[in-house]
């Protein structure tokens, strides 16, 4: 397959993130590891790429820049808006712990944006129509897959929020605190919102990209339905939170509340992972013609 190799950057990107990201945590004090330099940014971009690659393997060149120019735009759109009205999310604004920004928000912040609304998306369509991708044609398809992924989303947000803005990291700073963990209820709305708007831009240029294709209608059902396509990202989500939670800053209440938010989405899709063979292609790549990506 003319895109394989991009799946093996893909796994060799999630490689570097275990291991810098869970293992060095894991035996910090035990033994030393050398250190993959960069600190958090650097560990979102790695991620970030990860989840991008592997959106190309699996969505091809052309809808996965869409897809990662789209969540970025409106996600730094969003926060941008956030942090001068506090409308969006609650009061709150950056510190200087992720480094540089563009106006009022980090530059890193719409690459953890697309990090995880990569593999939201995929965990989402196999609990809701068995296959890693694909929006099926229909309002009523788009605006299910679209809420559904919003939630898968923000469950990881009710572990990360906790961490990065508590008083050990302090990335960014709720202005009045808040009842969650120190974080306002508002927020989780705020990230809805910002998910939801994300996702239903996305599916709904999807749904367009694949009526333009040979099978039309059909083609928008997304790509042949293999694990090789949908065990990665399921992975990329899992161990997010198992990084956030031995990253030794994590709140003592997120050992239970984590697995049960983030578990839940990621139970529903690898049920349908158990009935998916293990080969098969990434849509584009059905046949000896041309690849769409």
């Amino acid at each position: 397959m003319r895109r394989r190799p991009v799946l093996w950057v893909s796994i060799a990107l999630l490689a570097a993130f275990v291991y810098e990201g869970i293992l060095r945590p894991i035996v910090h004090g035990w033994v030393v590891l050398p250190l993959i330099p960069g600190g958090l940014p650097g560990l979102t971009a790695i991620l970030a790429l990860c989840s991008v690659t592997h959106a190309w393997y699996a969505l091809g060149g052309r809808t996965t820049l869409f897809f990662f120019a789209s969540s970025a735009v409106i996600a730094w759109a969003y926060e941008q808006a956030g942090v001068l009205t506090g409308f969006v999310y609650g009061p709150y604004h950056y510190t200087s712990y992720l480094g540089e920004k563009l106006g009022e928000v980090p530059l890193v912040i719409p690459m953890a944006w697309f990090m995880m609304i990569y593999p939201s998306y995929v965990i989402a369509n196999l609990a809701l129509s068995g296959r890693p991708s694909g929006t099926a044609m229909g309002l009523r398809n788009l605006l299910a897959l679209s809420v559904a992924s919003a939630a898968t989303m923000t469950a990881w947000d009710l572990v990360i929020d906790p961490i990065l803005s508590g008083p050990q990291v302090r990335a960014w700073v709720w202005e009045g605190g808040g009842r969650y963990f120190g974080v306002p209820l508002h927020n989780y709305a705020g990230w809805l919102l910002t998910t939801f708007t994300v996702y239903l831009v996305f599916r709904r240029i999807e749904q367009r990209f694949a009526a333009e294709e040979p099978g039309g209608r059909r083609a928008a059902t997304g790509a042949d339905p293999s694990a090789s396509v949908a065990v990665l990202p399921v992975a990329i989500y899992l161990l997010m939170l198992v990084s956030d939670l031995v990253s030794g800053v994590a709140p003592a209440g997120l050992a239970i509340i984590g697995p049960v938010v983030m578990g839940a989405p990621v139970v529903a899709a690898a049920w349908q992972l158990r009935t998916m063979p293990i080969g098969g292609r990434p849509p584009g790549e059905r046949s000896r013609g041309r690849p769409r990506g």
